[in-house]
């Protein structure tokens, strides 16, 4: 690692680099595999590709400090040359249809990196409404992006993401052509999605959603985008 920094008090950013020529980033909001040493083995999980600089061979990661887990644990203590690896490529990420003049986020703490990673990447002439929801209001941080950007931010009220869902069930769409991306625990992703097809009428192919864990499973697939609910 060449830095390790604190970016919120839940959430920090490490900078790697290393044998990354040719590796595929995925694009804005992709996910990856990280392999870890942690106390003498080594623990996978998923990670977003905060940012990755091909030119300098720079890959960001930021690691969010959810709960006593080994990997909460390592990135506690992480410092500038501590080694790990990644898998060889990322998974693809999330560019809104050409068509599009406007995308709603509905996200939690997990799922803000990506949020971040794809506001990076929006046009001009784009329109983006983010809903976040967050267990601790320091964790609240400035978007950067050339589209408009209407951030609210909740705090976390009752079970995870109920504060998220309860947004998703009062939200009122824009006008014109637009696109939901869902990103947060499993059964509110579930839930969002379904008012979103359901109430709200949204077609499913302008709906973009993934469960970025779920509550009392350790490890939860980062394949679960929650089509087989519907």
């Amino acid at each position: 690692m060449t830095s390790v920094r604190e970016v919120t008090p839940n959430l920090v950013r490490v900078v790697a680099s290393g044998e990354l020529e040719g590796w595929n980033d995925g694009g804005p909001g992709a996910h990856f595999k990280v392999f870890l040493p942690v106390a003498g083995e080594v623990v996978m999980r998923t990670y977003t590709v905060r940012d990755f600089d091909r030119e300098a061979g720079l890959l960001t990661i930021d690691f969010g400090l959810h709960a006593d887990g080994p990997v909460t644990a390592w990135a506690r203590t992480a410092a500038v040359g501590d080694r790990f690896a990644v898998a060889g490529e990322a998974r693809p990420g999330y560019v809104p249809s050409a068509g599009a003049r406007w995308c709603l986020f509905f996200a939690d703490h997990c799922a803000l990196p990506a949020v971040a990673s794809v506001l990076d990447a929006l046009p001009a002439d784009m329109r983006a409404i983010v809903f976040v929801e967050v267990t601790d209001p320091a964790d609240e941080t400035e978007f950067r992006s050339a589209a408009e950007v209407q951030a609210t931010w909740l705090p976390e009220s009752g079970p995870p993401c109920a504060a998220l869902l309860a947004a998703a069930r009062s939200v009122v769409l824009p006008e014109g052509p637009g696109e939901v991306w869902i990103g947060c625990e499993a059964g509110a992703m579930r839930g969002i999605r379904r008012h979103v097809l359901g109430e709200l009428g949204l077609p499913r192919e302008a709906l973009h959603s993934r469960a970025y864990w779920k509550e009392s499973v350790p490890n939860h697939s980062d394949h679960d985008t929650g089509s087989d609910d519907g």
